[in-house]
């Protein structure tokens, strides 16, 4: 409600959201089956020599994985990768694993000839020590591929435990006092008689898995969840280039996903390590969408000044077509414009009329935002366009803009058609990218609003 008085007017596979390149570091001759950033470079998991004379093989003649730290130059350029630690026994194999957010703790997967594990261990110094099993790890089944949550108070693993869905199945721990809790799996909306694995949770909440069930585009593709009072689901296959026909795993990205790491064996027979960056920009502080109010409450001032007011009757003509009666009125406006109002004052014993007794111009604009025009309400399965046709940003030279639709799905342009594929309450964020119309420097809007899908 607005108060008006009438004295005052007032790349390699870059595609539209995604570059995926591969790391110089990868071979022709051996897998990089995952990375995780660490420092000024990355841990990953690789079957490559630990040394130039040696060649380390498990009891199948497979090379054995370990995990290496390098260091990164610059732009794609790496150093070179050594061993993590020389503490971590070098007879097996080492898979994925997960830094603690203050770099003090790995937790990371041992696959030898009693199965494969979970250990953790401690930075101590330069080298990580006080290695030891994770309570949940058992003889008769696997727990495998963890991640940490950024405060430490959540694992997530794949494990083939009895009493899951079939295969393996992605779980989760609380920490406890008495250190972690009963492993509790994530149910059926993640979970599938076929294998879900290398779960990565994000720090905005989002949880990542590789699976082959879920409708994947061929092999092992990445998916998205996350969890909505209590109960994980809102799947979502990431696109194209993340995802390809090949097998896709073990994705790691920074908070917003806007880069970050997966393995795919895309390239060839062998497994490598993919950078991703997102050509989204990175919208901070989006604020909850305001609905545009063309409601004017119309006020006289004049009446101080004009002695007895008694007899006289009050007419506003509001400029556009409508006419009120009254010394204080409320009228909303169809549309944005540009209004000439102007009181009248009637003498009720003369029926004389004193017009235009007050007359101004009166400019009804919509609120400065990008403007997310959508139902609030859609149906699983049924396309929706999303319009921003309704941006009102005088200053900005629009020159994009930017949808994220809050399922993992990212769009451009003025309208964008999306179709959810479970239900929930989403999160919608519109972008708008463009140059000042008076300094031309670089500038971005951004809004929200959610929408419930049924």
């Amino acid at each position: 409600m607005i108060f008006v008085l009438c004295l005052i007017a007032s790349d390699l596979w870059a595609q539209t959201n995604y570059a995926v390149e591969p790391l110089s570091l990868n071979s022709n001759f051996n897998n990089e089956i995952f990375a995780i950033p660490y420092e000024n470079g990355i841990i990953y998991s690789s079957d490559r020599r630990t040394h130039i004379l040696i060649n380390r093989v498990d009891s199948t003649n497979h090379p054995l994985f370990h995990l290496f730290y390098v260091s990164k130059r610059d732009s794609n350029k790496w150093g070179t990768p050594y061993l993590l630690s020389k503490n971590i026994p070098i007879n097996a194999h080492k898979g994925s694993c997960s830094i603690s957010a203050d770099g003090r703790e790995i937790y990371f997967t041992v696959n030898d000839e009693s199965g494969q594990r979970i250990f953790m261990a401690n930075k101590s110094g330069g080298n990580w020590t006080n290695i030891r099993p994770f309570i949940h790890n058992r003889p008769n089944y696997t727990t495998t591929h963890p991640s940490l949550s950024p405060d430490g108070k959540r694992l997530f693993f794949a494990s083939d435990m009895p009493g899951g869905f079939g295969g393996f199945d992605i779980y989760v721990c609380e920490w406890t006092p008495r250190g972690w809790g009963t492993p509790k799996n994530l149910g059926s909306q993640v979970n599938t008689p076929e294998s879900e694995l290398y779960p990565f949770i994000q720090g905005n909440g989002e949880l990542y898995f590789s699976s082959t069930a879920h409708g994947s585009m061929g092999g092992m593709d990445i998916f998205s969840v996350r969890e909505v009072n209590g109960v994980w689901g809102l799947l979502h296959r990431l696109e194209e280039p993340i995802n390809s026909t090949a097998d896709d795993i073990s994705y790691i990205a920074d908070t917003d996903g806007t880069s970050g790491y997966i393995a795919s064996n895309r390239d060839g027979k062998t497994f490598g390590i993919f950078s991703f960056i997102s050509l989204f920009p990175a919208f901070s502080d989006c604020q909850e969408q305001e609905e545009n109010d063309y409601t004017y409450i119309f006020e006289d001032k004049l009446a101080e000044d004009l002695g007895d007011t008694a007899t006289l009757k009050y007419m506003w003509d509001l400029g556009d077509g409508t006419v009120k009666y009254g010394e204080v009125v409320e009228h909303t406006y169809a549309s944005t414009g540009l209004y000439e109002y102007s009181l009248n004052l009637i003498d009720t014993l003369t029926n004389e009329i004193s017009t235009h007794v007050a007359n101004y111009m009166l400019e009804v604009l919509d609120i400065e935002q990008p403007y997310i025009t959508v139902s609030d309400t859609l149906n699983v399965g049924m396309s929706a366009i999303f319009d921003a046709s309704k941006t009102y940003l005088p200053d900005l030279e629009i020159e994009e803009y930017y949808w994220i639709f809050g399922d993992g799905t990212r769009k451009k342009g003025i309208r964008a058609e999306h179709t959810y594929s479970a239900q929930g309450v989403y999160r919608v964020q519109l972008g708008v990218t463009g140059r000042s119309r008076y300094t031309g420097a670089q500038l971005k809007y951004c809004t929200y609003r959610e929408i419930t899908v049924e």
